[in-house]
């Protein structure tokens, strides 16, 4: 108990640097927005970007004001994304051009923000042998106290991506939302669904049981879990061009700006352009349209079959 109560109190003190580090970003950005050099930016707006944006309350006519906030946005916004799902992030692809000092403050949060990381692992880690609401329940408990019950995981986990030396140029590509449709069986839905609420407290488990235990048996085949894996992602690569050649090194996903020195002009180095959404592929709609519009058990992201 008295280790758990260690890992416990390392929690607050870390949770309130991430904070700090984070305010001393968006400073630094919100400074360039009205800086005397005109620093080079570009950021794209899909419709989930334009959505952060808008719950960020900050217009793209500020890309710096913008990133800035995202990047201090450590909490849970309302209202939810537009799927109404809570573990969602904010994204807002793009390139920011900067100078050295704010680098270093986005080097000084992605330190902060892996050591919180490795502390809720290791608080999470002591509770493993507790059920998994207990453990989240007291999770949240802990961050309330800390005066957070509000934050974000994900969101303080996330790093900032970054290009620690400039490139000589940088190719942009958008890697398409992964979806995968599985089938699934009414034993594995009910399962599933006593792990949510093993205590039977939750109206809207039992309610979703219930439509489960009603469904005719001829609809038992029909039963199909649709997961996205993830939003359109803006893949990053840096490009040396060395006497041998040009090498290219993954910078990641950009669900939020990547920061690049500027020039002494505050520009960026060449990049490639790409349009604001990739298109959608015919054969993910045509299998999206045998699904019912409405999911049959919300909870599990579990649809029904149409008849054709």
């Amino acid at each position: 108990m008295t280790d758990l109560r260690k890992l416990a109190a390392a929690i607050p003190p870390l949770l309130e640097q991430l904070h700090t580090s984070a305010a001393d970003l968006h400073q630094s950005l919100a400074q360039l927005q009205d800086a005397p050099r005109n620093w080079q930016h570009y950021l794209l707006q899909p419709a989930f970007a334009r959505d952060a944006a808008e719950r960020l309350g900050v217009s793209f006519e500020q890309p710096f004001a913008l990133a800035g906030a995202l990047f201090a946005q450590l909490d849970y916004c309302d209202p939810l994304d537009a799927a109404g799902d809570a573990r969602a992030t904010l994204q807002i692809p793009g390139l920011l051009a900067v100078p050295t000092a704010t680098i270093a403050a986005a080097e000084q949060l992605n330190a902060d923000k892996d050591a919180f990381a490795r502390a809720v692992a290791a608080y999470k880690e002591a509770l493993s042998d507790r059920p998994a609401l207990e453990r989240d329940r007291n999770l949240r408990e802990l961050l309330a106290n800390a005066g957070h019950p509000r934050a974000h995981l994900r969101q303080c986990y996330r790093q900032v991506l970054l290009c620690e030396e400039r490139p000589d140029a940088i190719a942009l590509s958008w890697i398409k939302a992964r979806k995968s449709i599985r089938k699934v069986t009414v034993q594995w839905c009910e399962k599933k669904l006593v792990q949510l609420d093993p205590q039977g407290s939750d109206p809207g488990i039992q309610y979703q049981r219930q439509l489960l235990a009603g469904l005719h048996k001829r609809q038992h085949e029909d039963l199909r879990q649709v997961q996205v894996q993830s939003r359109p992602n803006l893949q990053v690569a840096e490009i040396f061009r060395t006497r041998d050649g040009e090498i290219y090194r993954q910078v990641g996903y950009a669900a939020m700006p990547v920061l690049v020195p500027g020039d002494d002009s505050g520009q960026l180095p060449d990049f490639t352009r790409v349009d604001h959404q990739p298109s959608l592929s015919r054969r993910r709609q045509r299998r999206d349209l045998a699904l019912s519009s409405e999911p049959f058990l919300p909870a599990l992201r579990v649809f029904l079959r149409e008849p054709r």
